[in-house]
């Protein structure tokens, strides 16, 4: 079987052209946004965890079936036992690190809250809900817009007496705020 000299030429510039798009790719932020993990390669089952405050998330590591040391790097913010139960303590940012045969793994913990979890206000009165912890994009919404509405802000109204309750999403996580307007 013969290749043609202008098929030959056709493969070589498409692979030539393939080697320059990849290399220009991989010189970009792109290629690094996403970890690919290969199959039967030592990885925790989470390499970036967000909780909220008092919540707790077990890490364990793929692959083995050998003993893990886990410890914290902030152990104010997030704590580990010797199981890999992670404890979130008070709102900030820290590593877990997995130690098993000689290597390390890493998984980096967030820990959020609200700044208020109950708040009295007057009609005509406005309050700014804040997220602690991560400055990331959150959604508000209202239980009850009429008694008082939030913007995307996190920034309150009080419109009339009663209560509702603000929710707040961020990250796949839900924080609550519980309004009473008077």
């Amino acid at each position: 079987m013969k290749i043609s000299k202008s098929l030959y030429k056709g493969i070589s510039i498409t692979l030539i052209l393939f080697i320059i798009i990849l290399s220009l790719y991989r010189n970009t932020g792109l290629f690094y946004r996403k970890k690919i993990i290969l199959p039967f390669s030592l990885h925790l089952n989470r390499q970036d965890l967000i909780l909220i405050k008092g919540e707790e998330f077990r890490l364990f590591v793929y692959g083995i079936n050998k003993r893990v040391s886990y410890r914290s790097t902030n152990i104010r913010v997030a704590g580990v036992d010797f199981l890999g139960r992670v404890f979130a303590y008070r709102t900030g940012k820290t590593y877990i690190i997995a130690k098993v045969s000689g290597k390390k793994l890493k998984c980096r913990v967030r820990v959020i809250d609200l700044n208020k979890k109950h708040l009295k206000l007057s009609v005509g009165e406005t309050y700014r809900l804040k997220v602690k912890g991560i400055t990331d994009f959150a959604r508000y919404k209202s239980s009850n817009p009429k008694v008082a509405k939030v913007n995307i802000f996190g920034k309150i109204k009080a419109k009339k007496p009663g209560k509702t309750t603000i929710t707040v999403y961020i990250k796949g996580k839900v924080l609550k705020c519980k309004v009473t307007v008077e």
